[in-house]
């Protein structure tokens, strides 16, 4: 398997995980959706780390001649997307929150 293709199922599997966790504790009133974008944008840098360890590790142990740039590179991408993912649904839980008082407050 082509790295490229480790970085997008590790990728896609996180998002997935998180996201559905968000949406069915927020669906059974357990916890916001803009506290669960705060525990996911937390959850981030030990996704990412150990994304990087183990790809250093295996790079170590299997390809002594790679300098490894590359999983850096890989961990810095992943970051930035599930960062921006988080922030999405931190404005998403925000503005349902807003939705909900003023629904409220009317009636």
């Amino acid at each position: 398997m082509d790295g490229d293709a480790i970085v997008w199922i590790v990728l896609l599997l996180s998002i997935v995980i998180c996201d559905y966790l968000a949406s069915y504790l927020y669906k059974n009133k357990k916890i916001p959706l803009w506290a669960s974008a705060i525990g996911m944008a937390l959850l981030i840098p030990v996704i990412v780390g150990s994304f990087v360890y183990l790809g250093v590790s295996y790079a170590k142990a299997f390809e002594p001649d790679n300098t490894r740039e590359g999983i850096a590179f890989a961990g810095g991408f992943m970051a930035l997307i599930l960062a921006l993912n988080a922030i999405i649904m931190f404005v998403i839980g925000v503005i349902l929150n807003i939705y909900t008082f003023v629904k409220n407050k009317r009636e």
